[in-house]
């Protein structure tokens, strides 16, 4: 509940609700894609142009490498940079800690640092008016005007606020104006009352009036469509957002998943109690004669009764308060989060405890309470047998079966999401993930050093190749993305494509499969003018031989290429996106990264080669560095959480099963000794007796396993949707999970129904 609760909170925290723009755009495939950075020109034009919106807030991550971050001796490299404009804190209410939220980012230097970070580089000191140098392949020295409280449940996530007209002091730009002029976020607030759709529509029509007369515009504005979404709804519903890599986000499916595995885990528990209580309270029905011939009113049972289910639940609800204190810690590194755990400050956990300890009380309380005590005395003294329902086994055994099908719900579920794991792990994604190195080129002394710094990284018998570029793989967007028209062919049906901007070697480093035409050639000139294309792209503008036809980017005014070579789909998304129509091209002048091909046996040596070569060109920028492989699971790590804790919580729910299976083993023998020593008199032998026990718990497996399988396959079903690649849902989970459940069934019940079976007759049929 802690867990679910603290992502349902994220972005609830504002005071007042905003919007953020979203431009989704038809991609020409049969695909949409959506994304939330648009230029700065723009974003600026709708409060003056638009009625119904007041204010816009500009913003953006640090899209860019690595900064080295200089104060003093403390040195370090970061890229959590969140540059917004002096408006910030009349939108976001992060709690300033120093400084005054209204002047904090007034001017173009100033920066707000978080409460974490203030700590990390000044210690104990006050960090207000001090000064910090940031370099890299952009440079400025920004003057400290707050300290903020570390961001927590918040889709934007930042160690330094920047303000939004900071300039570049290496290249004397502005960095956001003019850098990132064409791409960044726009925060907006509306008019009251004014409907977030209404605005979005009165966007449309303004530029289809405002492009009238251009009708190759209003062509490709019919492909557009326009969003303004909640502050409160980014965190759950952006996962189909490209360029969003700086934002958290969360997935409302797998906390669905996790929200019924704790509810089936606590009704497991508490049909156990209430199965052990009740089972217990038929054997008192003497009891409660005797307490009634003796004078006791029905009013005094039902307090009795309802007594002692409070006193035992009360207990439980307090060592479960102190058992999640201490196992807390687990599950946050379990689930990499951070939990809030207080019954003071937290009122909806204690809420929860409360309703948890009544309800249980009630349930397990309720049954002795109001029918057993409205047994006659006659009836009491002279039966112990309670007919009927909800007096006789027949709501024990409704419980138990109910328990076996969350627990074949849980198993069934945790195999098959195994199962997909699996697949997408082993799938292949169509290039070389194994053995690649990526460094960010983030120096200048290294960028204007190009050729040597390669033939020094070449030198190590480790490093197969190397090549630079402004894109790699592993991040799922790239630098640019935009429509390509062939010749001849209307904006309305030309396909948006994915631009990879990257050296002449990368696509035999990357060993992605070329099918048709040819690769780059590094001495051709040519080549800059030219692109290789992904089948994807083929299929996107159904054609069969593209090879050799002439393409514009960006549009019908952009510069021609020579499509010159296709290359097999390869999966630079997520499995959970289909392959998208996507390009390769050249650009010499711009290299962010480096992708080097390593030996895989020997990735530590490649490293420190390459650490020695740039430290030998740039001795005060520290070399970054990650392997592709590495960078590619991030994309599933929330899958991998998810079923970390699936497979927990079966294990926990197979036990607190087996507990109750046994608790009710016993008692079923208890009830049947008599007629086991009978039977055993008569000549039934041990295997019989042992199968007149387990048949009972045989028959509610069966009905259980028939209920949950169609369940199940519906659920797993809807969760395999978001993926594009995913497998098959076939019989041998289910059959798995019975089998392992049935076998688990026969063993707890088994053990003591052979002991019962091997008990003497003489003993188990002495009179009382």
């Amino acid at each position: 509940m802690l867990y679910v609760e603290n992502e349902l909170s994220y972005d609830q925290f504002h005071s007042e609700n905003f919007y953020r723009f979203l431009y989704e755009e038809q991609t020409g495939d049969g695909e949409t894609r959506k994304f939330g950075i648009i230029s700065v020109k723009t974003l600026e034009e709708f409060p003056e142009k638009i009625a119904g919106i007041e204010d816009v807030l500009l913003a953006r991550n640090h899209g860019a490498g690595p900064l080295l971050v200089a104060y003093k001796d403390v040195r370090f490299k970061t890229r959590d940079l969140f540059f917004t404009e002096a408006d910030f804190f009349d939108y976001f209410n992060f709690k300033l800690l120093q400084g005054n939220p209204a002047t904090a980012l007034a001017g173009p230097n100033d920066v707000v640092i978080t409460e974490s970070m203030a700590k990390k580089i000044f210690g104990d000191a006050n960090p207000m008016g001090e000064t910090i140098k940031f370099s890299g392949t952009m440079g400025f020295t920004l003057q400290v005007t707050g300290v903020v409280e570390d961001p927590k449940n918040s889709h934007v996530d930042f160690e330094f606020l920047v303000n939004f007209e900071v300039r570049d002091e290496i290249n004397d730009y502005l960095v956001m104006r003019e850098g990132f002029a064409g791409s960044v976020y726009g925060y907006f607030k509306l008019a009251p009352n004014t409907d977030p759709d209404d605005a979005s529509k009165l966007i449309k029509q303004h530029y289809l009036d405002y492009y009238k007369d251009r009708p190759d515009v209003v062509e490709a504005l019919a492909r557009e469509n326009y969003e303004f979404q909640s502050i409160q709804d980014i965190y759950f519903n952006s996962n189909d957002v490209s360029f969003d890599e700086g934002f958290n986000k969360g997935n409302k499916q797998n906390i669905l998943i996790l929200g019924v595995i704790g509810a089936f885990v606590l009704l497991i528990a508490c049909m156990n109690y209430i199965n052990a209580a009740t089972a217990k309270a038929a054997t008192r029905s003497k009891e409660i004669g005797v307490r009634k011939v003796f004078g006791a009113f029905k009013k005094q049972l039902i307090v009795q009764f309802l007594g002692e289910a409070f006193l035992v639940s009360f207990v439980a609800v307090v060592l479960s308060v102190l058992v999640t204190d201490l196992t807390l810690p687990a599950f946050e590194n379990l689930m990499e989060t951070e939990l809030r755990f207080s019954l003071i400050n937290n009122p909806l956990f204690l809420k929860m405890l409360v309703s948890v300890l009544v309800g249980v009380t009630l349930l397990s309380g309720l049954y002795p309470a109001l029918v057993l005590s409205r047994f006659r005395p006659s009836e009491s003294l002279r039966s112990q047998n309670a007919k009927g329902f909800l007096r006789g086994a027949g709501l024990r055994n409704f419980l138990v079966g109910i328990q076996l099908f969350f627990t074949l719900v849980l198993v069934s579920s945790v195999l098959l999401i195994v199962q997909q794991s699996r697949f997408i792990n082993s799938k292949d994604l169509g290039f070389s993930k194994d053995d690649i190195l990526i460094i960010p080129n983030n120096s200048p002394k290294v960028g204007a050093q190009l050729a040597t710094f390669k033939s020094e990284l070449l030198k190590s018998p480790y490093i197969l190749g190397a090549t630079t570029g402004v894109d790699v793989l592993g991040f799922e967007t790239t630098n640019n993305s935009g429509p390509v028209l062939l010749e001849g062919q209307s904006y309305k049906d030309a396909p948006v494509a994915t631009f990879f901007t990257v050296g002449d070697e990368f696509i035999q480093l990357q060993e992605l499969e070329l099918i048709n035409g040819r690769t780059f050639n590094p001495y051709l000139k040519s080549d800059t003018a030219s692109i290789v294309v992904n089948e994807a792209f083929v299929r996107a503008n159904g054609l069969e031989d593209i090879v050799g036809k002439k393409a514009r980017l960006w549009g019908a005014d952009g510069v021609p290429v020579s499509i010159i070579g296709v290359v097999k789909d390869f999966n630079f998304k997520s499995l959970r996106s289909k392959v998208s129509p996507a390009i390769f091209m050249l650009n010499s002048r711009m290299n962010w990264f480096w992708t080097l091909k390593v030996d895989p046996t020997h990735k530590a040596e490649a490293v420190n080669h390459a650490r020695t070569v740039w430290d030998k060109v740039e001795p005060e920028y520290p070399m970054g560095y990650w392997f592709l492989e590495d960078n590619l699971q991030a994309y599933y790590a929330k899958e991998k959480r998810l079923e970390s804790a699936i497979k927990t919580f079966s294990v926990i729910c197979l036990v607190i099963s087996c507990l109750g299976l046994y608790g009710m083993t016993t008692f079923t023998i208890e009830r049947r000794i008599k007629e086991i020593g009978i039977r055993k008199v008569l000549g039934a032998g041990v295997n019989q007796l042992v199968w007149v026990v387990n048949s009972k718990f045989v028959w509610l497996f069966v009905i259980a396993f028939l209920v949950s399988v169609p369940l199940v396959y519906y659920a797993i079903d809807q969760w395999l949707e978001g993926f594009a690649y995913h497998i098959n849902i076939g019989a041998t989970s289910f059959l798995l999970a019975g089998a392992l459940v049935l076998v688990i069934i026969l063993l707890t019940v088994s053990v003591q129904a052979v002991k019962a079976a091997w008990s003497n007759p003489a003993s188990t049929l002495r009179a009382e």
